[in-house]
């Protein structure tokens, strides 16, 4: 059995405006969309999805996960996300063998003008090997496994830093294009009253 992990911390700003970042953050389908293809992704609930992941390559191996994963946002300015299972498509050795824990969290601290994130995410994966591979040195096959999963948590960590602002700024624009609505209504000429007139 081959086990891997890597971990990957973040640490940014985001710039505050009209609503605040963690009322954005209280909505785990929006935050999904804005990171991952939509095409990828599956909403099983309210706040727990199934991400089929692009596949990748290990070695003569291709693997193709699929994993669940659950984000909880029921706590004031920290999200939590965490895997509930996993399994591999088109390969069924591996998938009979292969294990995913995912354990992530993204604290906020909001201030005036902008709002702190730090972040961390472990992922560790035990995988049974296939024959074709009992001869490859172990130690060639965790270096080769263990630097796949910190390319995988780095593309996660990119897309937080350059997709997340631009999504939570859309979304308080519309906000308060929204809110701006509400008043107009309540004042429009249709919804004026009519003068009253003597006979």
């Amino acid at each position: 059995m081959l086990r891997l992990a890597a971990q990957q911390t973040a640490n940014m700003q985001i710039a505050r405006h009209g609503v605040p970042l963690s009322h954005y953050l209280r909505q785990p389908r929006r935050l999904v969309h804005a990171l991952m293809n939509p095409d990828q992704v599956e909403e099983l609930s309210a706040n727990t999805f199934r991400f089929h992941l692009r596949g990748f390559q290990f070695l003569m191996l291709n693997i193709r996960p699929v994993v669940d994963l659950q984000i909880d946002t029921s706590h004031d300015h920290l999200l939590t996300v965490r895997s509930l299972d996993c399994w591999i498509k088109g390969n069924q050795f591996i998938n009979e063998q292969f294990s995913l824990d995912l354990q992530g969290q993204l604290q906020l601290t909001e201030r005036e003008q902008v709002t702190d994130l730090t972040g961390d995410v472990d992922l560790a994966i035990a995988v049974g090997l296939p024959p074709i591979l009992s001869m490859t040195p172990h130690s060639i096959l965790e270096t080769t496994g263990n630097q796949i999963l910190r390319g995988v948590l780095n593309t996660i960590k990119h897309r937080l830093m350059h997709q997340l602002a631009a999504d939570y700024q859309r979304w308080s624009r519309q906000q308060a294009q929204a809110q701006a609505v509400v008043p107009s209504l309540a004042f429009s000429p249709s919804r004026a009253a009519t003068p009253c007139v003597d006979n």
